[in-house]
């Protein structure tokens, strides 16, 4: 069995620069990444071009069980000295409304300057070594855990320091298939349940299948089964065959997603004339049915909807497209102007894991300290990335946790080794 000084489990993002910052203290770092490819989903990020961090940050923009977590973290490896950090390596930024990308235009160059950088520091580095399992090593002289014994399919090591940078479960062709929970559980780790985010929703009314394709700006409001707002969001809505899609809608849909994993029903409100008032609308669609009476009630929204959206829109109130406007209700113009302004969406599921970008929930942040991301627990522990329970909204802010959880875990391990050597 082989001795190692600090041992990462993942060479994703957050698992490479775990090394990277590891490096800073310690020569005895081994990277491991079970697949060929290190930092594959990296690739996929910002559709090809990796919005790497946003120079906008807030605590809002991170989310977690436990408040405030993610920002101590980000506080101390912040969006500044990541860009800094990058442009060390090469990257130069490319601002584009505080979001971050590389000025090449391509994810493949933070990917490739993370892998290079780790050949400059000399980092061992394995791949297509994928970890069994990760045990306490009891000491034969003091009784007491003196490491981790790390199992792959290939060797055995005997680790001083482990950090588990594995990722969640979303997007698990790039690698990330919920194994660092189990060897988290196997260490006696509290695990938040684990669901999809940043994701589609799906509905199960009838109208939705008309609409596909229709794009559209609004704003949707999440609620739980009580009526209880959850989160809201505003911007372009795509609308998909049996749901619907978008930016919004994957910001709000990890609330979605944790109500449907305890059983309850939360549904969606949205917003698709938002600049318009309901008087307004109620005085606009009473008009163009006093003007155009003889023409049917679809045909009284020409100009003002999308044809799909008209259609889908009479389908929610129970109207026929075919009917003359001339015998719209007054409250059937009520009803419609409601849907306008409020158009409930009773939401059936989200996009699983493999539709997912990131993942919600995780190791139990309660049990991390926030200044090192060293287990409370267990002494020599360490996590870094999506495998916390912290996940952000869209716009580089994923990247940004990866980034700073995984330098300072790195850090921390590498620099709590060289102390209790100097201690001997």
């Amino acid at each position: 069995m082989r001795s190692v000084g600090v041992l990462i489990i993942g060479a994703g993002a957050s698992g490479m620069m775990a090394a990277i910052g590891a490096k800073k203290y310690t020569k005895n770092v081994l990277l491991m990444e079970k697949m060929s490819n290190p930092g594959k989903k990296i690739l996929a990020t910002g559709n090809g071009r990796c919005n790497y961090t946003n120079y906008k940050q807030s605590p809002e923009y991170y989310h977690s069980s436990e408040d405030g977590f993610a920002w101590k973290v980000i506080k101390k490896m912040d969006q500044k000295k990541t860009v800094d950090l990058f442009a060390s390596m090469g990257i130069m930024p490319s601002d584009r409304d505080g979001y971050v990308y590389p000025f090449s235009g391509q994810a493949v160059s933070v990917r490739n300057v993370l892998v290079r950088e780790l050949e400059r520091l000399k980092t061992e580095f394995h791949q297509d070594e994928k970890v069994i399992s990760v045990k306490e090593h009891i000491s034969n002289k003091t009784g007491l855990p003196d490491g981790y014994i790390v199992t792959t399919e290939k060797d055995k090591y005997l680790a001083k320091k482990i950090i588990i940078a594995t990722g969640g479960k979303a997007s698990p062709v790039h690698g990330s298939d919920g194994d660092g929970y189990l060897f988290a559980k196997a260490l006696e780790q509290n695990i938040t349940e684990p669901v999809p985010a940043l994701t589609y929703c799906t509905l199960d009314d009838k109208f939705s299948k008309e609409w596909s394709g229709v794009r559209v700006k609004g704003n949707v409001t999440a609620f739980d089964d009580n009526g209880n707002k959850m989160a809201s969001d505003f911007g372009e809505l795509q609308m998909v065959t049996n749901g619907i899609s978008g930016i919004p809608v994957f910001q709000i849909s990890r609330y979605i997603s944790m109500e449907l994993s305890k059983g309850k029903r939360p549904y969606i409100n949205m917003d698709i004339m938002p600049s318009y008032t309901v008087n307004f609308l109620k005085e606009e669609i009473a008009k163009r049915i006093n003007k155009y009476r003889q023409y049917s009630i679809a045909d009284i929204f020409e100009g003002m909807l999308h044809q799909k959206l008209i259609k889908a829109l009479l389908i929610s109130c129970g109207i026929s497209s075919k009917e003359k406007a001339s015998s719209i209700t007054e409250n059937e113009i009520d009803l419609i102007t409601k849907k306008l302004k409020s158009w409930r969406l009773n939401v059936t599921g989200t996009g699983d894991f493999t539709k997912a970008q990131v993942t919600c929930g995780g190791v139990d942040t309660s049990g991390i300290d926030s200044d090192t991301m060293e287990s409370k627990t267990k002494k020599g522990l360490y996590f870094s990335g999506e495998v916390v329970d912290v996940d952000g909204i869209c716009g580089g802010y994923n990247l940004q946790w990866a980034w700073s959880s995984g330098y300072i875990a790195g850090i921390s391990a590498s620099k709590a080794l060289e102390n209790e050597k100097n201690k001997k």
